[in-house]
């Protein structure tokens, strides 16, 4: 009998077919969602245990196998990561694809000082590795400049290096006060300080003192040039019993030891300072003005000016050795720095002490009488000679006699003597008008009227400088 391959299976009910059917599909389905929630949960366990160590690295499942994607920075690390994979419960096995890639060194920068003085603004820049370094370099910056002029632009950072020379910088400062302009830059390649100072001799000593400071720790070098600077002017005068003092200075020391020389110089004299502070060199004859002060201090009134290269003394002396000697002072006080002009003549009233010395302690005149003796007009030639130098000069002649007698009677007698003098000096070529004769008798006695000897002194002649004179 042959069978028929075309079998027929719709003898199965159809109910019981259905059931078999769906139960296939729910053993399918629960198969692969238990894969799928298996790897899942494997997933989320792996990426928990990486995300609290820290970790950036990719995981994945193929069942329970997990696979690593990504890099470390160590052998060491990447072992630790795969262990810790291994340990998720469930894992079977642990493929790591993880690269090693070592992290570059630290990069290291190297610090910079940089300090400008820009106007009345003093900027200190650059980079430092703490903030004790960098307070250090502000403070010394503000002890030198004045804290409201200092602007404080340095960067702090922990990768910047600590050189031996960076500690010494806060000790430079103190030695740029005489920066006009510029400032200095400090890097590991060098120091360099540049801008402009007011003298070849300030230059030279803050480049000594600044190499000293950084003691071969770094290489100075600078770019200074001298400014060219109007050199100070100075005035001074006393007349009146004032002292006037006038001019620019290059700093207020030197305008304060000035007026202080003048003060103790010319004591009882009012000081009026008209001295300024500008932009001037500062040479050396600065130093040579409290010792012209002293010397003008043998005048009154007297002016003092410097100017040029020249110092210019005029005034008047009381004696003609003294307004000799003036010129001679004031050289060895300058000391060559300067040129001495003076032009100092004899005060009219040394003229007029000079004519009274002259006849001081003589017998002017025969006894009780108004006739010149011998003696008196030999002195009275001496006395022509002098007015006769001093052309501009007038006196007047004042006669005295002591208290012996009527005072009306000596008040004649001492009038008759001063013309008597007069008479003679005009006889002599001395003009009319240059002269008066006044007789003053017992009056202004300079000794003791009740001794031979004080009677003798108080019977005198005496020139005084006629108002307006002098």
């Amino acid at each position: 009998m042959v069978q028929d391959d075309n079998t027929d299976y719709t003898g199965i009910p159809p109910l019981i077919f259905w059931l078999l059917a769906t139960w296939v599909v729910l053993v399918l389905l629960a198969l692969v969602w238990g894969v799928d929630n298996a790897e899942t949960t494997l997933r989320e366990d792996a990426r928990s245990n990486l995300a609290q160590d820290g970790h950036n690295i990719v995981v994945d499942f193929s069942g329970r196998d997990a696979r690593l994607v990504g890099s470390v920075d160590s052998e060491e690390l990447a072992a630790e990561i795969v262990e810790s994979i291994d340990a998720v419960p469930g894992v079977r096995n642990v493929d790591s694809e993880l690269e090693v890639i070592e992290p570059p060194p630290p990069v290291v920068r190297n610090p910079e000082v940089s300090v400008r003085i820009i106007g009345s603004a003093v900027s200190v820049r650059g980079a430092v590795p703490d903030t004790d370094i960098e307070t250090d370099l502000i403070e010394a910056a503000e002890a030198q400049f004045g804290g409201g002029r200092v602007v404080n632009a340095l960067v702090v950072s922990e990768d910047v290096e600590l050189p031996p020379w960076l500690g010494r910088i806060r000790d430079v400062f103190p030695h740029i006060g005489e920066l006009r302009s510029g400032g200095f830059t400090a890097t590991d390649a060098g120091f360099e300080i540049s801008g402009e100072v007011v003298s070849e001799t300030v230059r030279t000593e803050m480049l000594q003192e600044i190499t000293l400071i950084l003691d071969e720790t770094i290489l100075v070098s600078s770019d200074l040039t001298i400014a060219v600077l109007p050199t100070p002017s100075f005035a001074a005068t006393r007349s009146d019993g004032l002292v006037t003092l006038d001019g620019v200075m290059p700093n207020q020391e030197t305008v304060d030891q000035i007026v202080e020389a003048a003060r103790r110089l010319h004591g009882g004299t009012t000081i009026i300072n008209g001295l300024a502070v500008g932009e001037v060199a500062g040479p050396m004859w600065l130093e040579s003005i409290d010792g012209l002060l002293d010397v003008v201090t043998r005048l009154d009134p007297w002016t003092l000016e410097i100017a040029e290269g020249n110092v210019t003394i005029t005034g008047l002396a009381l004696d003609e050795d003294l307004a000799a000697a003036v010129a001679v002072l004031a050289q060895e006080v300058t000391a060559g720095q300067l040129a001495v002009v003076t032009d100092v003549q004899l005060h009219p009233a040394a003229v007029a002490i000079q004519l009274t010395n002259l006849l001081q302690g003589s017998t002017t005149f025969v006894s009780n009488g108004i006739e010149l003796s011998t003696d008196g007009i030999g002195l009275l030639a001496e006395a022509l000679a002098i007015l006769e130098a001093h052309p501009t000069v007038r006196v007047t002649v004042a006669g005295y006699t002591d208290d012996q007698g009527d005072a009306e009677t000596n008040l004649v007698l001492s009038q008759e003597r001063a013309e008597a003098v007069v008479a003679y000096l005009v006889a002599g070529g001395i003009e009319p008008e240059r002269l008066a004769a006044v007789g003053y008798g017992e009056e202004n006695p300079i000794a003791d009227n009740s001794t031979d000897e004080g009677r003798a002194q108080n019977r005198r002649i005496e020139f005084v400088i006629l108002e307006g004179d002098g």
